[in-house]
């Protein structure tokens, strides 16, 4: 303390600051400083270039360490503070104004002279009063709301003073703040500053300016980091006791306040914001088509193993019998046929089927063997209980099973062998086994007709799909045609194919209980085997694809964003020498990252939504979204962006405040 017991605000005792230079050189920028500061005091620290007056505004603003002495910042050992405890003693205590303004050009003047209570924690609203409040008595009440660009060199010297007033700072560190302006600007300025003074606040000025020097209270005069000179004006001159702080002490970040300043500057960044937009957008887009194409081809496989018959499961009789007698089969009956319909789970209907293999004829043309079919009709035949669609006529009905009538659907091969192209296959007659059958329809050539390079299937199912196949009703064939009530299998239709395993399992547990047998239930595993692994591969396929698009689009993330950092070297500096923590410098950039990344994945979603038909039609593959794909590439772009963001953020954060604010 001094002799009338005041605390200096600021009190340099021994210090120095050494540097290192090239190899083991080091520069010795401070040597020995001892210097104290009050409130009310405005002190010009002046010399030649390179005398040590920067350095030391760095020290006493605590944007910089002393290697050498002790430092005290209104009675705190500045070094017991950590970095988060030096940016909360700088916004607390200090405000800023540089020769160049250090004002940031996306943001108004408003918004500018409120970024100090920001990393505070001063309400917006309250912010935004006390700014305007501050500009108001500096002159400034009708450019809140204008940019630095629009702002004369003088105004813009205001706002910065204003931004220095915000969070009620108690010493104002100057660095040349007349040396950009003209002198009657540069006047009104040190009017400003000396008013400051009177008000209570210690300002101290760095200008090897002549009349700047010829206003302060005092002078210091360094020469190669000492102090050759101090006019020294006591304390019991001093006006009186500095203002209190105007604003909380913030432990959080400033979330709100970031993503606003994020959407700011994606605005303003230009060609920069424009890329990372452009590349999370081109990433979510390249997911999505991705995904709707896995998804269209896992659909089609599906369609695909359905119509191949892979929902369903064949049920007939095995063989049995005591050793050295002949094998039995215990038949199948429409009983066990209504039991399964009824009583297991996972099942569409149940087809009760009879079967053989018969000759069929018309006039001179006579075809042998022909696989006809007894079909149990319980409702009229859609595309779901029928092995393929027709090609011309219709489906057996209720009406065709309650007559027991003659008529059947043939196999397009019949229909060829048996008609001309050009004579009509509809109402003629063909022979089964002899009887007059009335040609209801023509089946369509299966979808998976087996062909070669195919998988092949051995049994009836395989004839049927090569066309050789004839439909009639089936109490027809039990009356008419086989003259037999038992039935040759069950075909089992599921309603869920992913079932198919446990499906079959409750079947032969039914059928056993009911005959204290087993019985042959089969399903087409193979086309469902081979179907998985063809979804398996194909999701793996797209995903890694998938991987790589997002992987790349975060490396531009990465590139631009520290292409971004080197450009905003001074914007980091500003924001630090204003009381932004590292962290906050962290969650700037990651939000920001986070802003572009939203805005580019929406873009890419709704591309990708959009241009679902072109896509389809330029790959001639089918294409399928569903409405969680938007949510899930969203996501993954967002998180992808943000973890490739945290570096650039990082190096951000990491920036040292004086050589950040030295940036040209």
């Amino acid at each position: 303390m001094d002799r009338n017991g005041a605390e200096p605000l600021v009190e340099l005792s021994g210090v120095g600051r050494v540097f290192e230079g090239e190899g083991e050189e080091q520069v010795r920028a401070l040597d020995g400083i001892s210097l104290r500061i009050h409130a009310g005091e405005f002190v010009c620290v002046t010399g030649p270039s390179g005398s040590g007056k920067s350095t030391l505004m760095h020290i006493i603003g605590c944007l910089d360490r002393a290697t050498e002495g002790d430092c005290r910042i209104a009675g705190t050992d500045v070094e017991t503070l950590d970095d988060d405890g030096l940016a909360v003693l700088r916004r607390q205590a200090f405000g800023f104004v540089f020769q160049s303004y250090n004002l940031l050009e996306s943001l108004s003047a408003a918004a500018n002279v409120e970024l100090p209570a920001t990393y505070a924690g001063l309400r917006a609203g309250q912010r935004h009063a006390r700014a305007r409040e501050i500009l108001e008595t500096l002159g400034l009440g009708d450019r809140p709301d204008h940019r630095p660009a629009e702002l004369s060199g003088g105004e813009q010297q205001r706002v910065a003073i204003a931004r220095a007033l915000m969070n009620g700072a108690r010493v104002i560190l100057a660095d040349e703040p007349t040396g950009a302006i003209d002198t009657e600007q540069g006047a009104e300025v040190l009017n400003l500053l000396e008013a400051l003074a009177e008000r209570g606040h210690a300002v101290v000025v760095v200008s090897h300016d002549r009349a700047v020097a010829d206003r302060a209270h005092r002078v210091v005069e360094l020469v190669d980091g000492r102090v050759v000179s101090d006019s020294g004006a006591s304390l019991a001159e001093s006006p009186g006791s500095a203002p209190d702080p105007q604003t909380p002490h913030r432990t959080t970040i400033p979330w709100l306040a970031a993503v606003r300043h994020g959407l700011v500057a994606l605005r303003t960044s230009g060609l920069r914001g424009a890329l990372t937009v452009f590349s999370v957008a081109l990433g979510t887009w390249s997911v999505l088509a991705l995904l709707g194409l896995s998804e269209g081809v896992r659909l089609d496989i599906a369609d695909a193993m359905e119509e191949m018959g892979a929902n369903r499961l064949s049920v007939s009789s095995m063989a049995f019998g005591k050793p050295g007698e002949p094998a039995r089969l215990q038949p199948l009956t429409l009983a066990d046929a209504d039991a399964i319909a009824e009583r297991v789970a996972n099942v569409s209907s149940v087809q009760p089927g009879m079967w053989e293999r018969l000759m069929v004829s018309r006039g001179g043309e006579l075809i042998d063997p022909v696989i006809v079919r007894a079909l149990s009709v319980n409702e009229p035949l859609t595309l779901q209980n029928a092995p393929w669609p027709l090609a011309e006529g219709t489906y057996l009905s209720e009406d065709d099973r309650d007559a027991v009538a003659q008529v059947a659907v043939i196999g397009p091969t019949i229909r060829d062998r048996l008609f001309s192209p050009d004579e009509a296959a509809l109402g003629q007659h063909v022979d089964i086994n002899g009887l007059p059958f009335v040609v209801r329809g023509v089946l369509a050539p299966h979808p998976r007709k087996i062909g070669e390079g195919e998988m092949m299937w051995s049994g009836p199912r395989a004839r049927e799909w090569d066309g050789t196949v004839i439909h009639i009703p089936f109490e027809t064939g039990a009356n008419l045609v086989f003259g037999k009530e038992n039935l040759n299998g069950l075909d089992v239709l599921l309603t869920d194919a992913e079932r198919i395993d446990e499906t079959a399992g409750d079947i032969k547990d039914l059928l056993f209980r009911h005959h204290g047998m087993d019985y042959d239930v089969t399903n087409d595993a193979l086309i469902w085997i081979s179907g998985k692994k063809l979804k398996a591969m194909h999701l793996a396929l797209f995903g890694a694809i998938a991987g790589i698009a997002l992987v790349l689009g975060g490396m531009t993330i990465v590139a631009v964003s520290l292409a971004g950092v080197s450009q905003r070297r001074r914007e980091i500096g500003i924001r630090r020498a204003v009381g932004a923590r590292r962290r906050d410098i962290t969650a700037q950039f990651v939000v920001e990252t986070g802003v572009a990344t939203t805005f580019g994945g929406a873009i890419g979603a709704l591309l990708s939504f959009g241009g679902s038909s072109l896509l389809a039609q330029i790959t001639g593959a089918p294409v399928a979204f569903e409405p969680w794909f938007a949510l899930v590439a969203l996501g993954c772009a967002i998180a992808t962006g943000l973890a490739f963001g945290i570096v650039p953020a990082r190096r951000a954060a990491g920036l040292d405040p004086v050589s950040a604010l030295a940036t040209d």
